[in-house]
């Protein structure tokens, strides 16, 4: 298992390549050919998790809308990368904890968003979270 630090920086990617494909609409394939990361990620819950990303976006996005109030086009991109990231761990990502997941989701949106962001991203992924149970 790689280290956690190395996790992260994966999902800090995926983050990035969700953001780029909703400002591009570019396939994530596309993004993926261009994106470099110079610093070492964990490769293999990278590479898994942009497949099941690419395959099951609709669906992510559709658990979203059916189980909060919000309009996904009303959210920054970021905070919409980061939400969707967050849910295809939920949904397809058994094996990691729901504290993981949110916590690292809280981490990413300190680093990339606005400063209240995490509060709202926490509030959305504890309200998500309790109709996958």
């Amino acid at each position: 298992m790689n280290n956690q630090k190395e996790r992260t920086l994966a999902r800090e990617c995926l983050v990035k390549i969700l953001y780029q494909h909703d400002m591009t609409e570019y396939s994530f394939i596309d993004i993926e050919d261009t994106f470099i990361e110079k610093r070492k990620y964990d490769r293999s819950y990278f590479r898994k998790t942009l497949d099941i990303l690419e395959g099951n976006l609709l669906e992510i996005d559709k658990f979203i809308k059916d189980n909060t109030d919000l309009e996904l086009n009303d959210l920054t991109q970021i905070d919409k990368a980061i939400i969707r990231l967050a849910v295809c761990e939920f949904l397809y990502h058994k094996e990691i904890p729901e504290k993981v997941t949110i916590n690292e989701s809280i981490s990413i949106a300190k680093k990339f968003s606005t400063t209240d962001s995490y509060k709202f991203i926490n509030n959305i992924l504890d309200q998500l979270y309790k109709f996958i149970k």
